[in-house]
C-alpha cells in the first residue's frame, strides 16, 4: 500500500489533457507501429492495418461513447452526451465497436481477415497495457476500498489499483502470445493466435471485475460479456486446431 496523488491535466484553455487520453492513444500508435511491421513480416500488406487501425480509432471512440452513456448517462443533456474531451468512455464499447469496423474494413478489401487478426491482435495487448498505466496516473476506473496491502491511498482512501492489475494482465498477456505463437504451431490455424490472445484479454477483465468499483448493471453487463469472449475463443481455437 502507498500514496499516490493522481496527475493534473493538462489545461490548454479550449482543450484539456489528461494522461489518460494521452497514454491511450500513444498505446494505441505503438500497438499499430508493431503490428504493421508483424503484418509485413508475415508477407500482409501493412497498409491494410494501418487502415482498419484508422477506421476501428473513430469507431471505438464512438462505441465507447454510446456504451458509457447507455449506463452512465442518465440525466445527460443532448450537448452533454457529445462533450467527450470531458471523459466518459467505456472500454468494451471502444473494442467491440472498434474491433467491428475493423472487421468490415477487412471484408470490404476482401483480404485474409484470420491472417491479419493473427499479425495485429496480440498488439492490441501492449497497447491496452500502455493506455491502463494512463488510467491509473488520471486515477479512472479504480478499484473497490480494501484495506488489503495490494492498495494506493487516493484523497485519503485506501483502494484496489484495478487499473495497474489490468495492465499487469494485459502485458502478461501479450508476453504469453508471442511466447506460444514462436514455440508452438497455433499459427498453422488461422485465427488461432487472435482468438488466443482475446481470450486472454478477456480473461484478464474477467478476473479484475471482481476488484473494479463498478455499478452493478455494467460489472454484469461485463462479466457476460467477457466470458462469452473466453469461451468463443476456446471453441473457435479448438475447431481450427481440428481442421489440422
Amino acid at each position: 500500500m502507498f500514496h499516490f496523488t493522481p496527475l493534473p491535466q493538462l489545461n490548454l484553455g479550449f482543450w484539456q489533457i489528461s494522461t489518460h487520453g494521452l497514454l491511450i492513444a500513444g498505446g494505441f500508435l505503438i500497438a499499430l507501429i508493431f503490428a504493421a511491421r508483424e503484418a509485413k513480416r508475415r508477407g500482409l500488406d501493412p497498409e491494410i492495418i494501418e487502415g482498419a487501425a484508422a477506421i476501428g480509432a473513430i469507431s471505438g471512440l464512438i462505441g465507447a461513447r454510446i456504451v458509457y452513456i447507455i449506463f452512465w448517462g442518465g440525466g445527460m443533456s443532448v450537448w452533454e452526451m457529445f462533450r467527450i474531451w470531458e471523459g466518459g468512455l467505456s472500454s468494451h464499447g471502444g473494442y467491440i465497436f472498434g474491433i467491428g469496423a475493423a472487421l468490415i474494413y477487412f471484408k470490404i478489401k476482401k483480404v485474409d481477415i484470420l491472417a491479419y487478426l493473427d499479425a495485429a491482435a496480440p498488439y492490441l495487448l501492449l497497447g491496452w497495457a500502455i493506455g491502463r498505466v494512463g488510467c491509473f496516473l488520471n486515477w479512472d476506473s479504480y478499484g473497490k476500498i480494501s484495506q488489503s496491502f495490494f492498495t494506493v491511498t487516493v484523497w485519503g482512501e485506501r483502494r484496489y489499483p484495478t487499473q495497474l492489475f489490468e495492465s499487469f494482465g494485459y502485458l502478461v498477456g501479450f508476453i504469453v502470445c508471442r511466447v506460444v505463437s514462436r514455440l508452438t504451431k497455433i499459427d498453422s490455424a488461422k485465427g488461432g493466435l487472435a482468438a488466443f490472445g482475446l481470450g486472454l484479454f478477456a480473461a484478464t477483465r474477467f478476473a479484475v471485475d471482481f476488484f473494479r468499483d463498478d455499478p452493478y448493471p455494467y460489472f454484469l453487463f461485463s462479466q457476460i460479456l467477457t466470458l462469452a469472449i473466453v469461451i468463443a475463443s476456446i471453441l473457435f481455437i479448438l475447431k481450427q486446431s481440428g481442421k489440422k
